[in-house]
């Protein structure tokens, strides 16, 4: 592809597709990307900070089928309710990002990953980014609510 271009639409609940479409924009398509060096499928454990509160989270992610660029994701913490959604791996060149929508009773909460430091397999993939969030009842109104700082081990294998 030539400049930033839109791929197909995210699978996201319905109230979510208008903030998982603002990720959407940013993706570029890279021949034998591999979601794997991002840790998906994996659980990945999250620092969040939004409105001054620190708080911690933890992320699980699946793909059907396996190698997918994108899939589920279920987001659990004490501070908040547990959240489910679809994410979606970016590919800029040789370093891939990623983000998650996630749907609330009366919210879409969007994580943006980006910055993301690869590591080997066996290591720990670190990554950090911005959290948005929109009322159901105002989906194209998105602000930014906080940040976050995640990271998830690697296997050992890179074949899964």
């Amino acid at each position: 592809p030539t400049a930033l271009q839109p791929r197909r639409a995210m699978l996201v609940p319905s109230p979510a597709r208008a903030a998982a479409a603002a990720a959407a924009a940013f993706v570029v398509n890279s021949a034998g990307a591999d979601s794997s060096l991002l840790g998906i499928p994996g659980t990945w454990e999250l620092k969040e900070t939004r409105a001054g509160n620190l708080c911690m989270a933890r992320a699980v992610f699946t793909q059907d089928p396996p190698g997918a660029d994108e899939g589920r994701v279920t987001v659990s913490s004490p501070c908040f309710d547990t959240g489910s959604g679809a994410w979606r791996a970016v590919y800029t060149g040789d370093a891939p990002t990623f983000g998650w929508a996630l749907d609330y009773e009366r919210s879409t909460v969007l994580y943006s990953a980006s910055r993301v430091e690869a590591a080997r397999p066996g290591g720990t993939v670190k990554a950090r980014g911005i959290i948005r969030a929109a009322k159901r009842s105002e989906p194209n109104k998105l602000a930014p609510v906080g940040t976050f700082e995640a990271q998830a081990k690697l296997p050992a294998s890179a074949s899964r």
